[in-house]
């Protein structure tokens, strides 16, 4: 049976905090907790009131029957996900409550590893450092509490990293390392080349012991999934999943190949939404969070300074040097896979980046621990505060307030007749059949299909409302009349943030420019 257990002392190869600042044991572990709670509760204020979109919906389906043939959820299931979610809402969550639990309470369990286990590398500054940042970054805070996928599987990437950190002092810690990473590809498959870059990390000797834990961990969900699904049926989901990703409507550069558009929504997931920093067309608030975004910037600029300064070399083999190349072998990787085979418009693809990321700035601020131990420990507690400073603004956002696809539908049901009205829309369509299932929403495939169907029922007396959203709706820019819009920060939702509903007419006078 294996034993879940990290040892934190220091290894003779790594140097103790003495080298880099003493903080005793009591205090460490105080701060740890303080910025365990500090996340849970962030994640907390960021629980949104309502199912967001069409993939939480999903979800929300498959918590009372898992069936990828009807999309509940859709490939690839995310079934160590569901199994989860599910066992939260057998023991009473609600709907959304039960979808984000898992990310909230193994987002905290993953803090906790990571300082833990970071610590004999960093030193206490330095692993504090990569705990407070988080804990409190924005976008794992934001998708830490959303009813979806990605918090477990960010939780469960970061405690594969750590389960890997450990792997060269026994086999038992190796078996361990690959069952973790076997269960964070049940929980997020997309994590992929992140999770195939810990294996340059995992020393040769162990590899077959790692091998063979990753064979349990992605066997524990992937024989239960091929049971209920069925083996064949499983293959024709997948290869067609698979292949709609890739040149269809996955977001893929094959689909939208535009490098300078890639490379704008790139750095605005990353830089943006990732990491809270200031982007060229991102506003830049009050007075107050502009500096802590400045003070932000100032510290990653230090940090990472830092590294550049020490040489790569000579990091390479200090003790912060383990994790240097951690987060090396997963971002590289990664950031090429979201680049090139991602949809960039979805900022959740970057939490891999933001967790290499942040580990490159510990190691900076612990190389400068080791530097200048008495003047590090402000600098680190000031970085901590600004992220909480840039964070905390868009949690509230999505705390306090539906997604604009749910208050689309919230302003529809309230507003308009069920009968003799039809919706022509985009993903919304699915937050219509959850919600108010009496309203008939069409998600037409193509924007001659869309074309065709309001000039179709429309001619046969039907009222026709259309959305932003709906696919190819430009072509219909002149009949259509502005009736509300609904917006939000793009760096809470990068997603269809800004949704206008039209009223289709055929003697419109509105110019197609007109919103609301």
């Amino acid at each position: 049976m294996l034993r879940l257990s990290f040892n934190i002392i220091p290894s003779p190869v790594e140097a103790p905090d003495a080298a880099r600042g003493t903080m005793p044991p009591r205090s460490f572990l105080v701060l740890l907790l303080g910025l365990v709670g500090a996340g849970v509760a962030a994640r907390v204020l960021a629980l949104p009131p309502l199912l967001p979109d069409l993939d939480a919906v999903n979800f929300a389906r498959a918590l009372r029957g898992f069936d990828l043939s009807t999309q509940a959820p859709h490939f690839p299931g995310y079934p160590v996900y569901v199994a989860l979610a599910r066992l939260a809402s057998a023991a009473g969550a609600s709907e959304v409550g039960a979808l984000a639990v898992p990310g909230i309470v193994l987002g905290a369990v993953c803090l906790g590893v990571l300082g833990l286990v970071a610590r004999p590398f960093l030193g206490a500054i330095g692993a504090l450092t990569a705990t407070a940042l988080l804990a409190l970054l924005p976008l794992p805070v934001l998708f830490g509490a959303t009813p979806g996928s990605d918090g477990t599987g960010f939780a469960l990437l970061v405690l594969a990293a750590c389960a890997v950190l450990g792997s060269d002092r026994s086999r038992r810690h190796a078996v361990l390392a690959g069952a973790v990473v076997g269960l964070a590809l049940g929980a997020r498959p997309s994590f992929l080349p992140a999770l195939l870059g810990l294996a340059l990390l995992m020393p040769r000797r162990h590899g077959l012991a790692a091998a063979g834990g990753v064979l349990l961990g992605v066997g524990a969900w992937l024989v239960p999934m091929a049971v209920l699904t069925g083996p064949e049926r499983l293959v024709r989901i997948g290869s067609g999943f698979l292949l709609g990703h890739a040149g269809e409507w996955g977001g893929t550069v094959a689909v939208r190949p535009d490098l300078d558009w890639r490379m704008e929504r790139f750095g605005f997931d990353l830089v943006a939404a990732g990491f809270g920093l200031p982007w060229p067309g991102s506003s830049a608030g009050p007075a107050l969070l502009f500096a802590a975004r400045l003070l932000l910037a100032l510290g990653f600029t230090g940090a990472l300074g830092a590294l550049v300064l020490a040489g790569v070399r000579s990091s390479l083999s200090a003790p912060e040097g383990r994790i240097l190349r951690l987060a090396l072998a997963m971002g590289l990787p990664y950031g090429a896979w979201m680049f090139l085979g991602q949809n960039l418009l979805k900022a959740r693809h970057a939490l891999p980046l933001v967790f290499a990321g942040a580990l490159l700035v510990a190691v900076g601020v612990a190389v400068l621990a080791r530097r200048w131990p008495s003047r590090t420990g402000p600098i680190a507690g000031a970085l901590a505060v600004a992220c909480a400073a840039v964070m905390l603004p868009v949690a509230l956002a999505q705390g306090r307030e539906s997604s604009p696809a749910a208050r689309l539908v919230a302003h529809v049901a309230s507003t308009l007749p069920p009968s003799g009205m039809l919706l022509f829309t985009g993903e919304e369509a699915r937050l219509f059949e959850h919600y108010v299932p009496h309203y008939r929403a069409g998600r037409p495939a193509t924007g001659e299909q869309l074309r065709r169907e309001v000039t179709r029922v429309a001619a046969a007396g039907a009222d026709v409302y259309v959305t932003s959203t709906a696919p190819g709706v430009e072509a219909l820019a002149p009949h259509l009349v502005p009736v509300a819009r609904f917006s939000c920060d793009p760096r809470v939702r990068s997603h269809a943030h800004d949704i206008v509903l039209y009223h289709y007419r055929l003697a419109a006078l509105a110019a197609p420019h007109e919103v609301l």
